[in-house]
């Protein structure tokens, strides 16, 4: 298969992109990013982009589009940068996907996001949920998982904490759709349900996550 990749310098896209280069499905692994990944592989197709201006970048026939792109407002600096980054940018990306012939598309989202939610961040995810819908692709998985435990390239104190809370309450089986969930699972049950699922809309939320990827690592 030949993928491609939005947000492989991240923690999730990361995972994703060291489980794509292992994988003898895949032949080519496309990459639209910012800046290098800094990972050699013959595999891999690196597209270094402006994203205001990344039409013209050429790709061959795309089997699976893989959506693992965000940031946190501290980084962003703004509410309207995160917005752009986190909601403008996937959707710009999935629309010229969508133009270029690709069908399958799978995307990183949040648990319990919604539009009328009093917190920016949920109502941001709960829009680009619903910009992913209306991209109108033949199979589409959106995956919401819990707090993500992995290492990340920056510190996030507040996931940390979020991350022993969450592990703690879990053990009690009270909140266990709230249980922190490793990115490298995440990625996992993103190529699992690419290649599994075949309805038109799949929604993978996080408790669910480790038995998708647990039929991964089990091929």
């Amino acid at each position: 298969m030949k993928a491609l990749i939005l947000g492989s310098t991240g923690l999730v896209g990361g995972e994703l992109l060291n489980l794509m280069i292992n994988d003898n499905r895949f032949d080519e692994i496309h990459l639209i990013n910012r800046r290098k990944s800094g990972v050699l592989s013959e595999k891999i197709k690196e597209h270094l982009v402006d994203f205001e201006l990344f039409e013209d970048v050429y790709l061959p026939p795309i089997d699976v589009l893989y959506i693992a792109f965000g940031t946190t407002i501290k980084t962003a600096g703004s509410k309207e940068n995160q917005w752009k980054i986190d909601v403008d940018i996937p959707t710009k990306v999935m629309k010229f996907a969508k133009g270029k012939g690709v069908e399958n598309c799978v995307l990183i989202s949040s648990l319990g996001v919604s539009k009328k939610s009093m917190f920016f961040y949920s109502r941001m995810k709960a829009q680009l949920d619903e910009n992913a819908i209306n991209c109108g692709f033949n199979k589409l998985t959106i995956i919401k998982p819990s707090v993500l435990d992995g290492n990340r390239k920056e510190e996030r104190f507040g996931e940390k904490f979020s991350i022993q809370i969450g592990n703690l309450l879990g053990k009690t089986g009270l909140i266990d759709a709230y249980r922190p969930v490793k990115a490298k699972n995440v990625a996992a049950t993103m190529i699992q349900s690419s290649i599994d699922s075949s309805e038109q809309y799949t929604e993978i939320v996080s408790k669910d996550i480790p038995s998708w990827a647990k039929k991964y690592f089990s091929k």
